[in-house]
């Protein structure tokens, strides 16, 4: 684009070719009127005028010298040509300031300048996007090792506190064990005193004829273990009609103390499951305290209508 230095040359060439053209067309005019006015005058014309002779005395006229010439006739002037009407000439009431020429140079240049500056913004633009999916992309590949840190924190812990609770379970399980090996020594401690002792005259002869003959109860007894044991016995996974034998030490309460595997080919599964089974309740004790004994044996099997056949 053309500066305001420009813009202001232009205008005063302008104005300057403007004045000069209106100098000229008022010369011009000026010289019409100068040639028109010299038209209606000639060059001047000398006339001698000669009398005819009079009668009587003539006067003395002086002759013209023989010496000066006699003067020519002119030619008479022709009148000149009309000059030619000057055309109007429009007068321009306002000088118009001439548009400047477009300047290709700088268009192109111009335009060379934008589309490089379009480029290096679209390549600005493009650059910003991709290092912003750069950085989201690390982000999210960082939350997403936070995640599996921890989840193996969490998987660690659960499994360190699985461990934990089975340790104290079977620290538990040892102090019960203990607790009931401590009661078996002292209950045959009991029993080896009680045997050592002399046995009594019974002093009623006819409580000793119904102890005797109390077979009726030892049969419920030992029914309502069987009942007991096989209702507590979770045998998922245990072969059917596989007799399992056992024999059990109690305490007075109905309180299993020990367990051993007189004949059964079950697995270590299914020998757990009897054993927690067994100790899963206290037996039946009461109303049996005559028929109570400390040790028992009991079958398992299942199912009981296969098994009894």
């Amino acid at each position: 684009m053309p500066t305001t230095p420009a813009k202001l040359r232009a205008v005063a060439g302008s104005l300057a070719i403007h004045a000069l053209i209106g100098l000229v067309l008022y010369w011009g005019l000026l010289m019409q009127t100068e040639v028109r006015n010299a038209g209606g005058q000639g060059p001047a014309i000398e006339a001698t005028l000669i009398s005819a002779p009079l009668r009587g005395p003539v006067a003395h006229i002086p002759h013209a010298s023989p010496d000066k010439p006699k003067p020519q006739p002119q030619p008479k002037p022709q009148p000149p040509a009309p000059a030619p009407a000057p055309q109007p000439v429009p007068l321009q009431m306002k000088s118009q300031t001439q548009l400047p020429k477009p300047d290709t140079i700088n268009q192109d240049e111009i335009r060379r300048n934008a589309q490089l500056a379009a480029e290096q913004a679209r390549k600005e633009q493009d650059e910003r996007r991709r290092q912003a999916q750069i950085d989201l992309d690390r982000k999210q590949q960082q939350l997403e090792a936070e995640n599996r840190q921890r989840q193996m924190q969490a998987d660690e812990n659960a499994k360190k506190l699985a461990q934990l609770r089975a340790e104290r379970a079977e620290a538990e399980r040892q102090v019960k064990l203990a607790q009931q090996k401590l009661k078996q020594d002292q209950d045959m401690r009991r029993q080896l005193a009680q045997a050592s002792a002399p046995v009594a005259a019974p002093a009623h002869p006819q409580a000793s004829a119904s102890n005797a003959g109390d077979t009726g109860l030892l049969g419920k007894y030992k029914q309502a273990i069987n009942d007991q044991v096989n209702l507590s016995w979770v045998h998922t996974g245990v072969p059917e009609q596989v007799h399992c034998k056992v024999r059990f030490t109690q305490i007075p309460g109905g309180e299993v103390i020990d367990v051993k595997f007189l004949d059964c080919p079950l697995d270590a599964a299914g020998r757990d499951s009897v054993e927690r089974a067994m100790q899963k309740a206290p037996l039946p004790y009461a109303g049996f305290e005559s028929v109570f004994s400390r040790q028992g044996e009991v079958d398992f099997c299942y199912p009981t209508e296969k098994c009894t056949r």
